[in-house]
């Protein structure tokens, strides 16, 4: 699964960034209505795309403040090997990112953690959710030492609730759609990233189309094994 609010080209060199504080007033969680994503370890989801299969992995699990983190590995987007997380609190789904260095094309970026609510399953169709972050991000190149401050801000929908999706041959009942829309300002750029995926109850993820910089990627699940 992308690592959301991840990647734009700054200073002509790819970097992911990372948010550390929610400038948002308050989070509520909710009550969840079902579970649209297990989550144990060594939990995996096989998907197709037109460039070949991935697999994304439940690999291990940690307590942060009282909650616990399953981290996730996924061979269709493993570029900086920057650890990432999911959980749920209530209705909502979280993922979160590690406090990375990054060091591409000469330029070293070191960031904090960031974590944003992907989707909240007991929203109704139509109903959105947003929130602000912000980060203090250092960086050096070719000797020369700075900071600057990303500013991020997030619009989530649920597009459609208990559908029926059928993908590769398996037909998927109570499914619910989303979509979010991330703005990424940094030194007056703009990265606008669109990310949309479909949840199936006791499933978990199903497809998933991440466009941003002018591409897109898509995928579909052809297989999962849960534990």
């Amino acid at each position: 699964m992308k690592k959301i609010v991840l990647a734009l080209l700054f200073v002509s060199a790819l970097f992911t960034t990372s948010c550390s504080s929610d400038d948002s007033n308050s989070v509520s969680y909710g009550e969840s209505t079902g579970n649209y994503w297990p989550m144990a370890i060594n939990n995996t989801w096989i998907f197709g795309s037109d460039i070949g299969n991935s697999e994304l992995k439940i690999i291990g699990s940690t307590v942060i403040n009282g909650t616990t983190y399953y981290e996730i590995s996924d061979q269709a987007d493993n570029v900086f090997g920057i650890q990432n997380w999911v959980a749920k609190k209530g209705a909502t789904y979280l993922q979160r990112t590690a406090d990375s260095s990054v060091n591409q094309e000469g330029i070293t970026m070191n960031m904090q953690g960031y974590e944003i609510p992907i989707f909240k399953d007991d929203l109704e169709a139509n109903t959105s959710w947003n929130g602000n972050l912000s980060s203090k991000i250092t960086y050096s190149f070719n000797g020369q030492n700075a900071s600057t401050t990303a500013k991020i801000k997030y619009t989530g929908t649920i597009l459609e609730k208990n559908s029926t999706v059928v993908l590769n041959g398996i037909t998927y009942p109570d499914v619910i759609k989303t979509k979010t829309i991330v703005e990424m300002k940094i030194l007056e750029q703009t990265v606008i990233i669109d990310l949309q995926y479909w949840f199936a109850k006791d499933v978990g993820p199903i497809w998933e189309n991440t466009s941003y910089n002018g591409s897109t990627q898509e995928r579909a699940l052809i297989n999962h094994i849960l534990h």
